[in-house]
């Protein structure tokens, strides 16, 4: 993916010892969850260190679609108004069977709410506003391109080498959060599963900009005409750009479709 904000990779004073730095709190992963945890930790006082692999937030659709509730949480991180300023506003959806309306719901029928239903957003503006917000805060140490490449328990504690372009170095940490995906390194270090489903649906998910009169509300069609058979999902985003999910058959050529 196409990087929109690239970040520069800093030594830190835990690269200076021979001996490993000891800390409260590690997270590893700087995606939402990941920024999420650091900051809230980082607010009620607890110091903490964040680590990221990577060094960029990058471009296409990925998480857009945030409810009240979380919108809620985003308040108390001090991210929420950047989000419903940014945010594509909307609480009506509709279903189609063809081209024929199935049924409409509103969710949320009444009013005297701060937040509204859902905001539309792209999950790199979400990342952009909450690592702004970590890099306000005295007691968040974000580390851009520090990938753990081990993890040995300890009996106080986690010790992690982190391998970064000045080579590795080791913290000890009193607890750490691993935050870095479905693919997690934290826990394929230690042995732990991830326990799931899988399903045979496949989606093909475009990302197209384009202005247009349609009005801001969710539109899911099952046997759309434009897509014989299949599924369809349309969501508008910030910027102009609408999200096009079409489902595909098991077999379908992805290069094709």
């Amino acid at each position: 993916r196409k990087a929109l904000v690239q970040f520069g990779y800093r030594r830190s004073p835990d690269q200076e010892g021979a001996a490993a730095a000891r800390r409260s709190v590690v997270v590893v992963g700087a995606g939402p969850v990941g920024l999420c945890a650091a900051i809230d930790l980082a607010q009620r006082g607890v110091p903490v260190v964040l680590l990221d692999d990577a060094d960029r937030i990058g471009e296409g659709s990925r998480g857009i679609c945030y409810a009240k509730r979380t919108l809620e949480i985003l308040d108390r991180l001090g991210v929420g108004e950047a989000c419903l300023a940014k945010g594509v506003t909307w609480q009506v959806g509709k279903v189609f069977q063809g081209d024929a309306l199935l049924y409409a719901f509103d969710l949320l029928p009444e009013g005297g709410y701060k937040r509204p239903a859902f905001i539309n957003l792209q999950q790199y503006h979400l990342e952009r506003f909450l690592v702004e917000r970590a890099a306000s805060l005295p007691g968040l140490d974000l580390r851009w391109r520090n990938a753990v490449v081990a993890v040995e328990p300890e009996p106080d504690g986690v010790r992690l080498t982190v391998e970064t372009p000045d080579g590795p170095y080791g913290i000890v940490a009193d607890w750490v959060v691993a935050a870095d995906g479905a693919r997690s390194s934290l826990r394929r270090h230690l042995g732990l599963g991830f326990v799931g489903e899988t399903f045979e649906e496949r989606f093909l998910i475009a990302d197209v900009k384009m202005t247009a009169p349609f009005p801001t509300e969710r539109w899911f069609w099952f046997d759309p005409p434009f897509h014989d058979g299949r599924s369809a999902l349309l969501h508008k985003q910030p910027d102009d750009v609408w999200r096009i999910d079409l489902g595909l058959g098991p077999d379908a050529d992805a290069q094709a479709e």
